[in-house]
């Protein structure tokens, strides 16, 4: 049922316009959208219930390293960061990377990303940053553009503009919606109906203004 709030919001339409949004009309009734951001406050009261692997990140660029999908390996983490391990997030971040035995520019890039990760992730949750995502290793000699346009100026130009600072500092230039997530727009919806709010367009405009100000995209 938590998945149909996700896929929910991808029915509202962004058309800028002055800084204004069309809103396509929702498919799903207030009440149902209320039920599902319930059901998720409801499940947060709950003890969370630990695997017998934490996905740290350092377990993340393991996983990379051993021929995992990047995106699978930081999204299992990201579950971690967000929701089952919440309660221990510096611990989700403490361990220093292990460097491969052969190491090539694919896993050194994913090092620095992987680095530059923790760095945001810590600056926008408050929660102290381990000295090793410091070192200089993590910062690349050339720029590593993440984009199948990477040769074309204009686009270079335009990730300039939106690469957020700790992986701008890595020269890692790419998108800045990066980290937004499920368990934000679950929380940030039950917020809104808290605290009286009924229409979808309102409902949508507050969760993107918490979006906004803690991913900046």
């Amino acid at each position: 049922m938590l998945n149909r709030l996700k896929n929910h919001f991808a029915t509202f339409s962004k058309e800028k316009s002055n800084n204004s949004f069309k809103v396509v009309k929702p498919t799903l009734s207030f009440e149902t959208l209320k039920a599902m951001a319930q059901e998720y406050h409801d499940r947060k009261q709950e003890p969370p219930i630990l695997p017998g692997t934490i996905e740290t990140m350092t377990w993340a660029y393991d996983e990379i390293c051993a021929g995992e999908d990047p995106w699978t390996a930081l999204g299992n983490f990201t579950n971690a960061w967000y929701g089952y391990a919440k309660h221990m997030r510096a611990d989700l971040v403490s361990e220093p990377l292990t460097r491969p035995e052969q190491e090539t520019e694919y896993t050194h890039r994913w090092a620095a990303f992987c680095a530059a990760s923790v760095d945001f992730l810590c600056d926008r949750y408050q929660v102290p940053c381990p000295n090793w995502v410091h070192d200089p290793y993590y910062t690349l000699e050339t720029p590593w553009w993440r984009t199948s346009q990477a040769h074309d100026p204009s686009m270079r130009e335009y990730l300039v503009k939106i690469t957020l600072a700790p992986f701008a500092r890595r020269n890692i230039f790419c998108t800045n919606r990066l980290f937004q997530n499920k368990y934000e727009m679950y929380e940030w919806t039950h917020e809104a109906i808290a605290q009286g709010m009924t229409n979808f367009a309102e409902i949508r405009r507050y969760v993107h203004e918490k979006e906004m100000a803690i991913h900046g995209a």
